[in-house]
């Protein structure tokens, strides 16, 4: 039996105050900037145009980039690059825009296949740009796209989209609304706990999590009442980015599953999916005792020391629960006014959609659809 782990990190990071400006030393000439029309009309892309422009580097814009890209934004981005040709690509917005930006990358070098041989493929130059602290897509080789045709989310894994660096800079976080700031946070906090008791957890994965448990733990409610704050504001991005380097590494759970399959069918921000869903999984996969042995080490990160054993799972749902309620973020579906009955008429088929995700695999305890339909009843 070959008892061989491996764990890596990429990409290069650049993080805290003026980040940004490490831009002017790459000596690109040609880039092409992915983004999102919020960005534009904020004028938030002018951090970043800025300073292209004064390093007199020509630059082209694809803002056509939408929540929960569809594969028709990413054929439209990749004509973009393949026409343009440039020395580098540029994703600069919240994880929408960077699995975006991966997804282009990863159809331009398949479609450069078709023609090149692989090892004369002239890759662009690949930098993520997070404008949120969310879903740490600036260090992962994955990217989820929307068959808006299906309503299904497609996920694509290849190393090919990890990008070559990310840069944390948290004045491009510092226009990010309450509510995205807490959902985005919580996003962040699931990708921690869950890589934490994932199958594929290992000692670095788990070094990770349990930091960026901590620095959610020190900062989120400080920075969703204190907005403009820089150091909040750059420690939510770090815990972001560290979450992200965990979850690359060991997977995730079903709290992910559900929340990709609900937030499909009734186009729920994923972070506010995450934050509701949680609470019922940190009690569900209590059941299994392994589980419950980490979840002490997740309440110590947390400040929650000296928890007994079988009183784990219900104390980290406690803890959770008055997170989201001092978050003011929903505590079920119902109160996010989705119709009941549309609600139960598909609960089978969110769970059907739920068991084929990828994060089932990883999640610690198996599950079963009927479990899935059960647990997300529950949410309701």
């Amino acid at each position: 039996m070959n008892n061989n782990r491996y764990f890596y990190i990429t990409p290069k990071i650049s993080y805290g105050e003026e980040s940004l400006s490490s831009l002017k030393n790459f000596g690109f000439t040609k880039v092409c900037i992915a983004t999102d029309k919020f960005m534009i009309e904020s004028k938030l892309i002018n951090k970043v145009t800025n300073i292209l422009d004064e390093n007199n580097i020509d630059y082209h814009i694809f803002d056509e980039i939408t929540p929960d890209p569809s594969t028709e934004v990413i054929q439209t981005g990749l004509s973009h690059i393949v026409n343009l040709k440039p020395n580098a690509l540029i994703a600069v917005g919240g994880g929408s825009v960077i699995d975006a930006a991966k997804a282009i990358m990863y159809f331009c070098i398949q479609l450069k296949k078709n023609f090149i041989e692989e090892n004369k493929i002239d890759k662009p130059y690949f930098i993520a740009i997070p404008t949120t602290a969310g879903t740490g897509s600036e260090v992962t080789n994955f990217s989820v796209i929307t068959d808006s045709k299906n309503k299904t989310k497609i996920p694509l894994v290849d190393d090919i989209m990890l990008p070559d660096e990310a840069i944390l800079d948290p004045i491009l976080t510092i226009t990010v609304p309450p509510n995205v700031t807490s959902f985005t946070a919580m996003d962040v906090l699931t990708h921690a706990i869950e890589s934490y008791i994932s199958i594929n957890q290992n000692i670095f994965s788990q070094m990770y999590a349990l930091k960026a448990i901590k620095l959610i733990s020190s900062n989120l409610l400080k920075c969703y009442h204190n907005l403009g704050n820089l150091e909040y504001r750059n420690n939510l991005q770090i815990a972001s980015c560290m979450a992200g380097i965990s979850f690359n590494s060991a997977g995730l759970g079903i709290t992910h599953s559900i929340s990709h399959s609900l937030g499909s069918a009734f186009h729920l921000p994923h972070g506010l999916c995450n934050a509701i869903v949680l609470p019922y999984i940190i009690e569900f996969n209590g059941n299994d005792m392994n589980t419950c042995k980490k979840y002490i080490n997740i309440l110590d990160a947390m400040g929650a020391y000296n928890v007994e054993l079988e009183k784990a799972p219900i104390i980290l749902k406690s803890i959770i629960l008055e997170l989201n309620r001092k978050l003011n973020i929903p505590l079920n579906l119902k109160a996010l006014n989705i119709n009941k009955n549309e609600f139960e008429s598909i609960t089978k088929t969110l769970a059907i959609i739920a068991y084929k995700d990828i994060c089932t695999s990883t999640n610690p305890v198996k599950v079963t659809v009927n479990d899935l339909e059960s647990l997300i009843k529950s949410l309701y």
